[in-house]
């Protein structure tokens, strides 16, 4: 019986310490990024969606961010798509969406968010 609530309370830790960037579903925030919730931007349309979202952190640096994502994305199903090391942006495709993240490494480091339906050919 110990053991269990014991298992139970470390489920329940772990899950309260994944962050999830608000106004997506299943998008992860990285610990150490902070979210503006005034800059998020969400639009529903018949033809798909648009949601716009920005956090930054003092403390990690673009190429920690790009290789966080890189990494975490596949896991939830997004293939990758492309990245341009030169605009800093990596994009990835899931379920007729397509999420762009790009990184402008300065201090704080800024990251931004950008999830559009993507019309189907």
């Amino acid at each position: 019986m110990i053991l269990w609530a014991g298992l139970f309370f470390s489920a329940s830790g772990a899950a309260a310490e994944s962050a999830f960037m608000s106004g997506f579903e299943d998008l992860p925030l990285m610990e150490g990024l902070k979210q503006s919730e005034e800059a998020a931007v969400s639009f529903d349309a018949p033809s798909g969606r648009i949601i716009e979202a920005y956090a930054q952190s003092s403390q990690i640096g673009k190429q920690k961010i790009v290789d966080f994502y890189n990494k975490t994305l596949p896991q939830l199903g997004w293939k990758r798509l492309s990245e341009n090391k030169k605009t800093s942006s990596v994009s990835y495709m899931r379920e007729g969406e397509m999420l762009t993240i790009s990184v402008d490494d300065g201090t704080p480091a800024s990251v931004r968010f950008e999830l559009m339906t993507r019309e189907k050919d």
